[in-house]
């Protein structure tokens, strides 16, 4: 299959906040809860729904200009279109996006160098994600090489400004500008000007919800995201999703 001459790689969205709870509350009316119960729902709209705008952003603008692929914590490159599931949700909400995971970038570099040889003459591989780390482009940069690139108006935005400026691009039909991307290089300048709130697009991200799924979403989820399935050191990991940004794994041997 042929891919497009310009292929997006979108970041993941984080599988163990607020609304990931919203997803695993079993009372839930959120169109997106519904979606998943119902065994409906896609990878690209679970996570649009748990990011909100930045990866809503994103996918919109991928799939405007390209072909999007969406990085994962545990299984490299996928669709958006791949079915999620309550097992991929708790999967991905244990997977941590670093360099120093395994998982994580054994997976991705599979998937990328699978992705390098199918690209034809001239297609460039975008970058829809934090390029203040090396979690992305070290990993993408030595297998890429000079194909590798990312919006250059990303730099100094916040992941909100970001997102509301890939729908203002995408709703306009105007591709932004892409700039090189080097291992070890992270580039650097001034914060912009704030978006123009005149030009906002609406968007409906699906995830309506009664004040009583607001207030499940407030919960500690920690039971829903128990990971049980043991490590090279027979290690079980448990997960504290209290109001955190990241979730703090503790790790304790199996009985």
């Amino acid at each position: 299959m042929s891919l497009a001459s310009t292929v997006f790689l979108l970041s993941p969205a984080f599988c163990g906040g607020r609304r990931a709870a919203i997803l695993l509350n079993p009372q839930s009316a959120a169109v997106t809860a519904r979606e998943l119960r119902a065994g409906t729902l896609s990878l690209g709209h679970a996570f649009a729904f748990m990011s909100g705008l930045y990866f809503r952003g994103k996918l919109t603008y991928a799939e405007r200009f390209g072909r999007p692929f969406v990085i994962t914590p545990t299984r490299g490159l996928q669709p958006p279109s791949l079915p999620f599931s309550l097992a991929l949700l708790r999967e991905f909400a244990v997977g941590d996006v670093s360099l120093d995971n395994p998982i994580y970038r054994d997976a991705l570099e599979r998937d990328v160098a699978a992705l390098g040889e199918r690209l034809g003459r001239g297609t460039r591989v975008v970058l829809l994600g934090s390029v203040a780390s090396g979690k992305y482009v070290d990993v993408l940069s030595p297998i890429l090489g000079d194909r590798l690139r990312y919006p250059t108006s990303f730099v100094g935005r916040g992941d909100m400004s970001r997102g509301g400026l890939l729908l203002r691009s995408a709703a306009s039909g105007d591709e932004l500008e892409y700039g090189p991307l080097t291992a070890g290089v992270r580039p650097r300048g001034p914060r912009p000007p704030k978006l123009d709130p005149r030009t906002r697009v609406a968007v409906s991200l699906g995830h309506e919800s009664s004040r009583r799924d607001r207030d499940a979403a407030r919960t500690i989820v920690e039971p829903a995201l128990s990971a049980g399935t043991p490590g090279a050191q027979g290690l079980g990991a448990v997960v504290d999703c209290r109001l955190r940004a990241r979730p703090r794994v503790h790790r304790r041997p199996q009985p």
